[in-house]
């Protein structure tokens, strides 16, 4: 060999190193990005007969798997973590320990005809009653009141997930776009497809996502059952209400009529909100209205069966909706005694008034009787807030299962993609050697051909 093609392969290591150095110093500065994937030097032999190194290129490194993996391992886990935000705020409008609850109020309530039994001539005891009343009425209104505007915060909380969804969807499609139309002209991709990467770590945790890669570069985005991205085409999602009053998700192309894609949502925030609204708030609202109505229902019978100070009987303690459905929210003193404490029916004789106290015996008695739905009104709460911290909890411990998997499955993806800082300066020393001895093989064939052309001209 001689030494100008010694020069040649030198100067062809120099070069591959110099690439290799370039690189390494690439990876280290993107050890945090999100959506960076490490890249490979491809070097190769010379083709036949000669001698030398070629660099054929960068490799990307990713495994469309690992991070399909992640992907959907981040919605179940966006989705468990907003169900159980959700419900802890519902929670604690049910904790009796930090005075938030109803059982004071309840309790208070029971109490009070205990009292008005003592001396049901009292002015102060039957004002008391209507107090301890309208007390109760007004507790389970706020509570009713704010489940269903936490109801009405979700859905406009899910209207704007939408936008957010849309917005990245458009995103990876115009990547897709710019991917394609580069690698037909046989451009590097890399920088657009960490782009994409990026995008789609930010879109898997408001929405179900799977991937699927295309031959020209582009990739498809499923979600709730329709193809979310489609090469360089998105599609929108939008956020309604069905007739039963439970958010609908419909997905279409442009201005065309949307497909109803509901039922086949099952990840990300948009499906946390969606469970959290429609099903836990909406089955608490129904238990509280289920309660409401029970309890004042019970008490109206009662108090029917009594009568006023005035003689009067017939007359309805609560003002209560026909069936229990919205029965929390409508409760209130009835008109019937509203700012008549007289008309609290604390006798069960016309008769034997103003010192019988039999009925109001009665009605204090009902705290114990099973008289909603077969349990009694302390009993009948208690399996209400029961309901609230069975799923709370089952949310916390849903959330924390599925918080540990995503965690795993973007420790698996940054084993395959990510950057280690010990390998890239192993691999930096490595090619900081292999560059020092190119230019040291350099280095010496110089001085060797200085020397032989001393020789011949001399």
């Amino acid at each position: 060999m001689g030494l100008t093609q010694i020069l040649s392969t030198a100067l062809d290591g120099l070069n591959a190193q110099s690439v290799g150095l370039s690189t390494t110093g690439d990876n280290i500065s993107n050890v945090n990005t999100p959506g960076y994937a490490r890249r490979e030097v491809q070097l190769e032999t010379r083709g036949q007969g000669l001698t030398g190194v070629n660099v054929a290129g960068l490799q990307r490194v990713s495994d469309t798997i690992v991070e399909r993996r992640q992907y959907q391992a981040m919605g179940l886990s966006s989705a468990a973590s907003e169900r159980d935000s959700e419900l802890a705020n519902v929670e604690g409008l049910f904790d009796d320990s930090a005075g938030t609850g109803l059982a004071d109020a309840l309790s208070a309530f029971y109490s009070s005809f205990s009292s008005l039994a003592s001396n049901p001539s009292d002015p102060t005891a039957r004002a008391a009653v209507l107090n301890a009343a309208g007390a109760l009425s007004g507790r389970i209104n706020d509570t009713a009141n704010t489940i269903a505007s936490a109801r009405s915060d979700l859905f406009n909380k899910a209207k704007d997930t939408a936008a957010e969804i849309n917005q990245k969807s458009q995103k990876i499609a115009q990547l897709n776009q710019q991917i394609a139309t580069a690698k037909a002209q046989g451009q590097d991709t890399a920088n657009l497809e960490d782009q994409r990467s990026k995008v789609l770590l930010d879109l898997a945790p408001l929405v179900d996502v799977t991937t699927i890669p295309q031959d020209n570069g582009t990739i498809l985005v499923q979600s709730s059952g329709t193809t979310l991205v489609d090469g360089i085409q998105a599609r929108t999602l939008s956020v309604g209400l069905d007739t039963s009053g439970n958010m609908k998700i419909s997905a279409a192309i442009g201005s065309g009529p949307g497909t109803d894609v509901t039922r086949y949502l099952t990840g990300g925030k948009l499906a946390g909100i969606k469970e959290a609204r429609d099903t836990d708030l909406s089955a608490i609202a129904t238990n509280l209205d289920n309660f409401a109505y029970g309890l004042a229902t019970s008490v109206n019978t009662q108090h029917q069966a009594g009568y006023g100070l005035d003689g009067v009987g017939g007359r309805n303690l609560f003002s209560i909706t026909p069936s229990a459905d919205g029965a929390a929210r409508a409760l209130a003193l009835s008109a019937d005694v509203a700012g008549n404490p007289n008309a609290i029916a604390a006798s069960s004789s016309k008769t034997a008034l103003p010192g019988n106290s039999d009925n109001a015996v009665l009605l204090s008695g009902l705290s114990s009787l099973p008289t909603i739905n077969g349990r009694s009104a302390s009993e009948a709460y208690g399996d209400l807030v029961g309901d609230v911290g069975a799923r709370k909890q089952a949310a916390a411990d849903d959330a924390s299962i599925r918080d540990a998997v995503a965690a795993q499955a973007t420790s698996a993806r940054e084993s395959t993609s990510g950057v280690s800082l010990d390998e890239e300066m192993v691999a930096l020393s490595k090619y900081q050697r292999a560059y020092e001895a190119s230019s040291k093989v350099i280095s010496t064939v110089d001085q060797l051909l200085g020397e032989l052309m001393d020789t011949v001209g001399r």
